[in-house]
């Protein structure tokens, strides 16, 4: 179990709940975002100013600050897999594009679908500053941290 954070006005239709070594993203009023598969979202291109902003609260809080979590293995991308380990892991690097209205956001994270009109997937803080960086060269993202 996590902590939800308030959302503020700058992440838009997205929220946060802290965990210790990760956290989970989400997106309300997700009805035009599509879930290719299990380690690829396509939300609105125009998400990228809330997602910098998702990420900057991430930044402040204090799981972020106290690194506890920052000895872990990029490389293993094992924990993504379903309960039963079968599938296939996601690449290390983030694949990120933009065509049109649409971006593409695929990686090392989960994403767990839309349902109920929300996309909420899990992302270790060891991802957060390379998908940062993915994003900033969209033209969106936040100084990583």
């Amino acid at each position: 179990m996590g902590a939800i954070q308030e959302p503020t006005r700058e992440m838009g239709p997205y929220g946060v709940e802290i965990r210790s070594e990760s956290f989970y993203l989400n997106r309300t009023e997700a009805g035009g975002c599509t879930v290719p598969s299990r380690h690829e979202a396509v939300v609105p291109a125009a998400d990228l100013t809330y997602l910098a902003a998702a990420f900057e609260q991430v930044r402040g809080h204090k799981a972020w600050r106290l690194r506890e979590w920052a000895a872990g293995d990029p490389t293993d991308t094992s924990w993504t897999l379903p309960p039963d380990g079968t599938g296939e892991a996601p690449d290390i690097a983030w694949q990120v594009s933009r065509d049109g209205d649409k971006l593409s956001i695929r990686g090392p994270w989960t994403v767990y679908g839309v349902e109920r009109g929300v996309l909420f997937t899990e992302l270790r803080y060891l991802e957060l500053t390379s998908l940062d960086e993915a994003l900033k060269a969209l033209g969106g993202g936040t100084d990583a941290g």
